[in-house]
C-alpha cells in the first residue's frame, strides 16, 4: 500500500470539487459533518468510500478485501493487529469506567477482513452475505470462547464505538443471557456506544446518531428514554432484568 504525498499546489480549495478538483460553478453536495464538497458529476458517478461515503478522489485506497477508502478515512485508520489490540483495550476500560459494565469471564478480541467478518455473521443463519455487507463488528460465543471481532482498516472513532457497541453485548451475553427483545438489545448496545462517544468528547458524532438513517436508531431512542426515567445506572439494571 502506497501512500501519495500531495503536494500543496494540489490541494483542493472551497471553490474545487474535493474528489475531481473541477470548478463548483454548477452548485455542490456535501455530506453530514464533512466540510468537503463535491460536484454533482462526482457525487453521481465515481466509486464512493465504504467507510464514510464520500466520492473518492484520485488518492484513496482499495483494501485486499475489496473495500475502498478515501484519504479521509486513511488517516486514522486502525490496521496493524498491535494498534487495534491497545485501541480495544482502552475502549473497553474506558467503557468498564464510565459505566461498570465488568465481566467476570474474559472476551477475546479479533481483527479480521470482511469476508471473515460475512462467514462468522452468517454462519448457522439464514442471512446472505448481501444482507451483512456493512457490518464491522460482531460478538460471538463458540462454546466456552467469547470472541468479538473487528473489521480491519476501521477509521479510529468508528472504531472505538464498534468495540463499545459490541462489548455490551459481550456484557449481556453474560449478565441477561436470557434477553431476547432485539429492541432493548441493539438498542442498550447502541446506548453503550452513545455514551462512550459522549466520554470521548465527541458530543457532536454523538448527536449524529439521534438524527441518523441507522436502522438502530429507534432502539437507541427507546434506550434513551429510559435513561430519562431510570438514569444510566437505573437503564443498566433494567436491562438486567429484562427477558
Amino acid at each position: 500500500m502506497t501512500i501519495q504525498a500531495i503536494h500543496p499546489s494540489q490541494l483542493i480549495t472551497a471553490e474545487q470539487c474535493a474528489s475531481c478538483g473541477a470548478s463548483l460553478t454548477s452548485g455542490y453536495y456535501t455530506l453530514l459533518d464533512r466540510p468537503e464538497r463535491y460536484c454533482p458529476n462526482c457525487i453521481a458517478t465515481r466509486p464512493r468510500c465504504d467507510c464514510c461515503g464520500a466520492p473518492l478522489g484520485s488518492t484513496h485506497w482499495r483494501l485486499h478485501d475489496g473495500r475502498n477508502q478515501c484519504a479521509t478515512c486513511h488517516n486514522t485508520a486502525v490496521y496493524a493487529p498491535n494498534v487495534a489490540q491497545r485501541v480495544y483495550d482502552e475502549t473497553v476500560a474506558e467503557v468498564i469506567k464510565q459505566l461498570g459494565l465488568t465481566l467476570n469471564v474474559g472476551v477475546a478480541f479479533r481483527l479480521v477482513d470482511a469476508p471473515t467478518l460475512q462467514a462468522f455473521r452468517t454462519q448457522g443463519s439464514e442471512l446472505q452475505p448481501d444482507d451483512v455487507r456493512s457490518t464491522l463488528g460482531l460478538y460471538q460465543r463458540q462454546g466456552h470462547l467469547r470472541i468479538i471481532y473487528l473489521l480491519y482498516g476501521l477509521p479510529l472513532l468508528i472504531f472505538r464505538t464498534t468495540v463499545a457497541h459490541e462489548y455490551a453485548h459481550a456484557w449481556q451475553g453474560e449478565h441477561c443471557p436470557l434477553l431476547e427483545d432485539n429492541m432493548l438489545r441493539e438498542g442498550f448496545a447502541e446506548w453503550v456506544a452513545y455514551h462512550h462517544l459522549k466520554w470521548l468528547g465527541c458530543t457532536k458524532v454523538a448527536r449524529r446518531m439521534l438524527y441518523s438513517q441507522h436502522p438502530y436508531r429507534p432502539a437507541l431512542e427507546h434506550v434513551l428514554s429510559l435513561e430519562q426515567r431510570l438514569g444510566i445506572q437505573g437503564v443498566i439494571e433494567y436491562i438486567k432484568r429484562a427477558e
